[in-house]
């Protein structure tokens, strides 16, 4: 999600109502606990169990908005190896793979996170909303950890402690190291990581689909509106799914499949959001419905743009967003990218 107001914690949730999908029509289902101890029903159905060693190689691309290029490179160089039949095309930072002759969805996933931007006099100025805390470890993008951790200047700004040679005008990211625990993982920058382990997840699984890797989400979404264009006068594409991290909150939570929002500080078009709701429920496969008032996405950006792109945001929920600690479900990511396999198909029948 992008750049939200302060303190958003406790503002994302207003007004949720959640789903647990139509699992009840799946004959055969087996009864699952999270870690969180959170209880759902998953189909046996085959492809909720997407490897998931992708994720833990996008954990090594540093790519705070703005500096999103090395990790569109070791995209693309990996796209071209395991999708040899699909279509690259670079948009400065963002980059857009597509299968099929006639797509009729795109998947957009933003390729960029939080971070900072190293300023005089050691100060930190933040790249988005990073969410970070005094201690938390923390390095210049492209290098190795090296034992600095943010603290707080006299006047509340944030500023790097211990020594470092990095210049003024770097970029800064976390520095702690992903960890999955039980049937979680716990990284920084599972926003966005994890989306985009899935839109690839739909890129290898859907033979005629455009996936969108986006720049820029956490600060203006210009990746999306870039993105926009060449999806509706190359593609004609008028339909969209936000592939992005949510929020765990009283109401949409850990542990019970991914989220479809109804709503942020955006509001889809309903008649698009209603066939969206329609083939997830045909989908048999666990959601939550979320409303919100606050936050944000590239459909927005989509929005925007002014090419009548309809959108949904369909993302799992996550623990401590933009922090060193981010936490979410890996039964959520799996039900994650399966539904948006099953949205783009589905949304795809019977388009011209």
């Amino acid at each position: 999600m992008g750049t939200l107001p302060r303190p958003f914690a406790a503002r994302r949730g207003d007004s949720c109502v959640t789903h647990g999908g139509r699992a009840g029509a799946v004959k055969e289902s087996t009864r699952l606990t999270s870690p969180l101890g959170l209880r759902y029903n998953k189909p046996d159905v085959p492809d909720l169990n997407y490897p998931l060693e992708l994720l833990w190689d996008l954990f090594a691309q540093d790519s705070p908005s703005g500096d999103e290029g090395q990790a569109a490179d070791w995209l693309a160089a990996r796209l071209a190896r395991d999708v040899p039949d699909a279509h690259l095309t670079r948009l400065g930072d963002s980059l857009i793979a597509a299968r099929g002759d006639r797509p009729r969805v795109a998947v957009l996933a933003h390729l960029d996170t939080t971070g900072w931007t190293l300023g005089y006099d050691k100060r930190l100025l933040r790249i988005g909303g990073p969410d970070g805390k005094p201690g938390d470890g923390i390095r210049p993008v492209g290098r190795p950890d090296t034992g600095n951790t943010l603290a707080r200047r006299k006047d509340g700004a944030w500023r790097v402690r211990g020594k470092t040679d990095a210049p003024p005008g770097s970029c800064w990211v976390y520095s702690a190291r992903p960890a999955q625990n039980g049937g979680e993982i716990d990284a920084p920058y599972l926003d966005n990581r994890a989306g985009v382990w899935a839109a690839v997840q739909v890129l290898l699984h859907c033979p005629s689909v455009a996936v969108a890797f986006t720049s820029g989400e956490e600060t203006r979404g210009v990746g999306a509106l870039a993105c926009a264009r060449l999806l509706s006068e190359t593609h004609g594409i008028t339909q969209a799914l936000i592939c992005d991290l949510t929020w765990h909150t009283r109401w949409v939570k850990c542990g019970r499949g991914p989220a479809v929002s109804l709503r942020d500080s955006s509001v889809p078009r309903q008649s698009y959001l209603v066939r969206v709701l329609a083939q997830a429920e045909t989908s048999g496969l666990p959601f939550q419905r979320e409303i919100e008032s606050d936050g944000g996405s590239d459909g927005a950006a989509l929005d925007r743009s002014g090419f009548g792109i309809d959108w949904a945001f369909v993302g799992a929920p996550e623990h401590d967003p933009h922090t060193a600690r981010e936490r979410v479900d890996i039964g959520d990511l799996q039900g994650m990218a399966a539904l948006l396999v099953r949205l783009v198909d589905g949304l795809s029948e019977g388009q011209e």
